[in-house]
């Protein structure tokens, strides 16, 4: 190993090289595939009254965060923003559908009802920006 290669490994995971090629998004395919799996397993938990030390809502959460982490070390476009955006709206979306089903519902389905919202719009927000077009690049006079 040589004496610089830990740290390029991690200024590559925060910004990629000058003319390296930026990855394509997630596909559609995939991400649904996602939404569709992280909502199976996170309600299978739930409905077997797995909650007492992880419930669905967390295995919901960790399985979006992997794949915000997938888009970053993958380096498609636009990956911080789509992070940053997907992690925010993840959380809110979750707090603010919990508060408003806390009452009506068992706390347990509450929270993963609420997970689910907030995994939706993450992926939803993930998919966008990371399609959004490139700015072009500026040439120096």
């Amino acid at each position: 190993m040589g004496k610089y290669t830990v740290a390029q490994h991690i200024t590559r995971f925060f910004w990629l090289p000058r003319g390296t090629e930026r990855h394509q998004p997630t596909s559609y395919a995939r991400l649904t595939g996602i939404w569709l799996a992280s909502i199976a397993v996170g309600t299978a938990v739930t409905a077997a009254g797995g909650a007492d030390e992880y419930g669905g809502a967390d295995i919901m959460t960790v399985i979006v965060v992997l794949n915000v982490i997938d888009d970053i070390i993958t380096g498609v476009r636009h990956r911080w923003p789509a992070a940053l955006a997907a992690v925010a709206l993840l959380y809110g979306g979750s707090r603010l559908t919990g508060a408003a089903l806390s009452d009506s519902l068992d706390t347990d389905w509450a929270t993963t009802i609420a997970a689910a919202v907030g995994v939706t719009i993450a992926l939803a927000a993930t998919a966008t920006l990371t399609r959004l077009p490139q700015r072009p690049a500026t040439t120096a006079r």
